[in-house]
């Protein structure tokens, strides 16, 4: 718990110093929707993975290029991980195993943002990177098990994430409304499974407000 801690410090001393530069700051939460692409041994597993429902919520900051244009921060809390429903078969009699992967996270996008007005409304996109840092974890299965972070054959999972972010969404009168998909790129999977790798996912539904100054 001591690296959440000291995460969750830095988030909230970096969210003050950028209220000394930051055009615009704002605030966003909502629904989450995340899984895994998990390729094993060239075979992509789709059959027992189904999405996990969690929620996300962070202070964004914003800085304006031109009159429709924009470059967008944030520190968003998350969740993510997925759901493994696996069969067993006891006495001819199929039961399933339901398990679960459940993440919390913190991803830090780098988005630029294009903007077009509608009268009052704005619509706008946006693409970029983003930093996923991984805070705590469970293995959900007939014990609760804490993830253990790390590169090493005994860890569970790689801490640190780089993925691509890309959404949208509608601003009115400094309230969003937002669509977000985040795409791992790199492989969380530790070095006990040589064969196997794992993809963070997740799609978020968010509403947001903007504190112009």
């Amino acid at each position: 718990m001591r690296i959440v801690a000291r995460l969750l410090v830095m988030a909230f001393f970096t969210f003050l110093s950028v209220d000394l530069f930051a055009q615009t700051i704002g605030v966003k939460a909502g629904y989450t929707l995340s899984d895994m692409m998990i390729d094993e041994g060239g075979s992509i597993m789709t059959e027992q993975l189904n999405m996990r429902s969690g929620f996300h919520f962070g202070p964004t900051f914003e800085w304006g290029i031109n009159e429709g244009a924009g470059i967008e921060t944030a520190l968003i809390i998350t969740t993510k991980g997925i759901k493994i429903n696996e069969s067993e078969s006891v006495n001819d009699h199929w039961y399933s195993i339901p398990s679960k992967v459940n993440l919390w996270y913190i991803d830090i996008p780098v988005f630029g943002k294009l903007y077009t007005n509608i009268n009052a409304l704005k619509i706008y996109g946006m693409l970029g990177p983003y930093v996923g840092v991984g805070l705590s974890g469970k293995i959900k299965l007939e014990n609760d098990r804490k993830i253990v972070w790390g590169p090493d054959e005994d860890d569970d999972l790689h801490r640190f994430g780089l993925g691509l972010g890309v959404g949208g969404g509608l601003e009115l009168n400094s309230f969003l409304f937002e669509f977000t998909g985040h795409f791992a790129l790199n492989n969380i999977s530790t070095k006990a499974n040589t064969d196997v790798t794992m993809r963070n996912r997740s799609f978020m539904f968010s509403l947001g407000y903007k504190f112009h100054k």
